[in-house]
């Protein structure tokens, strides 16, 4: 952990030579896990009365630590604008049992950081309401979908989110292992574009992928498995998909002006099969400078039941939508979809009376609308 004073020192070194290099500083990482397996402790606040000035551990240690880590770095000017996120715990609580509730809550840490933190791995969302779905008998909680801890009964805020008093959070660890017995590089191809979507849509301010290379090569083992390059740098499907889709929606010659959107749409989505739980066909909206519109829909549906050894993956069928575009202009239509590689295939489209009919996946797909036609 070093010492605040070497911290602070050496942030101030690397944004000397390379301005805007480090752009914030994040508290202690799992401290709930590491803190105490390791014994870790830190002094009280130095104005706390001489009984309690002592060696504490977690939690009191902690909020002493990241009290002071904020008070050092917005007391000096040269590093008051950097962000202070706060600390991201690694334990599940449960909100319902008072022993096994979070010791971090009730804002303890609201004035100590700018953006919360957790760590919302998927799946296992044990909080929910139990019902079967999709061939998966307790549906979120054995499925892994992205969104499985953060949209209907979303624990992942109601544990770690009060720490900070209603402070944006920040997921500074999330993704999946592609170890033998968890997620395949296929279905890892799926999740991962949804699972930065997901957390857009949900208001986390910033997403960060664990990890970005293998440590290792070996399947047999989940902690070598997270990245989205394999451990000799090749890329997974995820790393592709990932890669196109941020290449497809960026909009690097953005003025900070948007363009004034002419047009609406609605959809309207059909039962596939058993799949009929239309509430997960997902959309978000987005536009950039030029005008230009893209709607990315996707089906948040789970691709695995982890409830069996090694997860049983589940094919899903399309669910059948209909797009209807409301515009006074009559826009130039794009589609844009990804295969198992993760590679992006685009294909023209025309709106018939203003629609579009479309079958959404359980991946990502993006209908881009160009309003002058061109």
């Amino acid at each position: 952990m070093g010492t605040l004073y070497a911290t602070h020192q050496a942030v101030k070194a690397v944004n000397r030579e390379a301005p805007g290099a480090i752009l914030g500083i994040e508290g202690p990482n799992e401290p709930d896990l590491f803190w105490e397996r390791d014994k870790i402790t830190y002094p009280a606040p130095a104005d706390a009365t001489a009984e309690k000035a002592i060696l504490r551990g977690f939690p009191e240690g902690l909020i002493s630590y990241q009290t002071r880590l904020y008070r050092k770095f917005k007391s000096d000017p040269a590093t008051k604008t950097l962000i202070i996120v706060g600390p991201g715990l690694g334990k599940t609580y449960d909100a319902g049992n008072s022993a096994g509730a979070n010791p971090l809550r009730d804002g303890k840490l609201k004035n100590v950081a700018d953006f919360g933190n957790f760590h919302p791995y998927p799946g296992g969302n044990t909080f929910s309401v139990p019902f079967a779905y999709g061939t998966i008998e307790k549906y979120l909680w054995t499925g892994t979908q992205p969104s499985a801890n953060i949209d209907e009964f979303p624990y992942a805020f109601e544990q770690y989110g009060p720490a900070f008093g209603g402070r944006p959070m920040i997921a500074t660890e999330t993704g999946y292992s592609t170890f033998r017995a968890h997620t395949s590089e296929v279905v890892q191809g799926k999740y991962v574009p949804r699972l930065f979507l997901e957390y857009f849509l949900r208001g986390v301010k910033r997403t960060y992928l664990y990890e970005f290379v293998d440590e290792r090569n070996n399947l047999d083992d989940r902690e070598s498995c997270f990245g989205l390059l394999r451990s000799d740098l090749t890329p997974k499907p995820a790393y592709t998909a990932l890669k196109n889709l941020l290449s497809l929606l960026a909009d690097g010659k953005s003025s900070g002006k948007s363009a004034t959107r002419e047009w609406d749409y609605t959809i309207k989505a059909s039962p596939g099969g058993e799949w009929n739980r239309l509430q997960y066909v997902h959309h978000l909206l987005l536009e950039k400078s030029n005008g230009e519109s893209y709607l990315v829909l996707w089906h948040e549906i789970a691709n695995q039941d982890s409830s069996v050894t090694p997860w049983r993956e589940i094919t899903v069928p399309p669910i059948p939508a209909t797009v209807t575009v409301r515009t006074a202009v009559r826009p130039a239509v794009s589609v844009y979809e990804w295969d198992d590689a993760g590679e992006m295939r685009e294909r023209s489209a025309t709106l018939t009376a203003g629609s579009i009919n479309l079958a959404v996946r359980d991946r990502v797909m993006v209908v881009r609308l160009t309003p002058d036609g061109k």
